[in-house]
C-alpha cells in the first residue's frame, strides 16, 4: 500500500482525540491508535471553544506571531509556568521576560477549567 502526504499542519490535542473517537465508533483502531487514544483521553485539557481561545490570544503575542507549532504546543500542554514554557522554545527564540509572563497568565485562565 503507497501512501502519499497530501497536507500537513499542526493540530490540537483535542481534535486528535475527536478524530480518534469517531474512528473507534466506525471500527476497531489498530495498536497505535489506541495508544494515542488512550494518551489524548489523559493530556487533552482544554475543550475545543478554549484550545481556539487560547490559541488566537497567543497570536496577539509579538514573539508568538510567527510561530505557529510553539503555540500549538503551548496550547496542547498549557504550562503554567515559565520555566516549562522556556523548555519549549526553540533554539534562537528569546522573548522578554514580560512575554513570557504574558503567555503563562494566558495559560493560567484556563488552569481552573481542567
Amino acid at each position: 500500500m503507497n501512501s502519499k502526504l497530501i497536507e500537513m499542519k499542526p493540530t490540537t490535542l483535542f481534535e486528535v482525540k475527536e478524530v480518534l473517537k469517531a474512528r473507534k465508533g466506525e471500527k476497531e483502531l489498530n495498536y497505535e491508535q489506541e495508544q494515542t487514544f488512550k494518551y489524548v483521553e489523559k493530556f487533552a485539557k482544554l475543550t475545543e471553544k478554549q484550545t481556539n481561545d487560547l490559541l488566537d490570544d497567543l497570536k496577539k503575542i509579538d514573539f508568538l506571531k510567527d510561530l505557529e507549532l510553539l503555540r500549538f504546543e503551548i496550547a496542547n500542554t498549557v504550562p503554567t509556568r515559565v520555566e516549562q514554557l522556556q523548555l519549549m522554545l526553540p533554539k534562537g527564540v528569546a522573548p522578554s521576560e514580560e512575554e513570557l509572563k504574558s503567555v503563562i497568565e494566558l495559560t493560567k485562565k484556563f488552569e481552573e477549567k481542567f
